[in-house]
């Protein structure tokens, strides 16, 4: 199970002022929010852009510091252990599709895969060859698997970026809007893809801010300012 319980965060944002003049303003990014998301689980959070949404993934996964509040992954406090624990966590627990890719540009996109699977499991074995096959189909790349991240456009890169988070297989999928450069038929294989790896078993949070694609959630809120202000489903 994931818990987060109160998460608060904030930063210094830097704002131009008058002359030689710079204000400091501290934004509220996450204003206590609180969720529990179950094994098993397929929970989306939309709203608009600048809401906290992709805050909200960063935290979960311990990849930023809270003012306040907790987030557990089972009987793990993510946001209070160490980074190198954290990483362990991270690693273990969740697969995540971030927003912009990260790939490594010196390296294929399939020796990306490569090292991602090796990151969580310790060696490339007959799964991470089912794993490849199965996504590089659903996902429709098996062309690209050759290529490297900087011959490829934006929607293949995101393409990529999804393979690459949900090749480990792990138990949790944190999908922070994975539609974003896609065209329509790219969209409908992530939907798809999604529903299906939910119907396995996988316990997913996806954010986003396409109705749409959240539609196959079981639950949906809406999250605005820092805040989960309704359920929507």
């Amino acid at each position: 199970m994931i818990r987060i319980l109160d998460i608060h965060i904030d930063y210094e944002q830097l704002s131009a002022g008058f002359g030689a003049q710079n204000s400091h303003e501290i934004v509220h990014a996450l204003k206590g929010v609180t969720l529990d998301i179950n094994t098993n689980d397929y929970v989306a959070i939309i709203g608009p852009s600048g809401s906290g949404k992709s805050t909200l993934i960063t935290a979960v996964a311990g990849l930023i510091g809270v003012v306040k509040g907790d987030v557990f992954i089972d009987k793990y406090k993510i946001t209070r252990a160490r980074r190198g624990r954290q990483a362990k966590i991270r690693g273990k627990y969740f697969g995540i599709i971030f927003q912009f890719s990260e790939m490594l540009s010196r390296f294929t996109v399939e020796e990306n895969l490569r090292f991602a699977y090796v990151a969580a499991h310790g060696k490339i074995d007959d799964h991470y060859q089912e794993r490849l096959k199965y996504l590089a189909e659903k996902l429709d790349m098996f062309q690209l698997l050759a290529s490297y991240p900087t011959k490829l456009s934006g929607g293949q890169l995101q393409k990529t970026a999804i393979a690459r988070a949900l090749i480990k297989d792990s138990a949790y999928i944190l999908a922070d809007e994975p539609s974003g450069d896609l065209d329509p038929e790219s969209v409908a294989r992530v939907k798809k893809l999604l529903r299906e790896e939910h119907d396995r078993g996988k316990g997913i949070l996806l954010v986003t801010h396409d109705h749409k694609l959240a539609s196959d959630a079981k639950s949906v809120f809406e999250m605005r300012d820092g805040q989960i202000s309704s359920l929507i489903k």
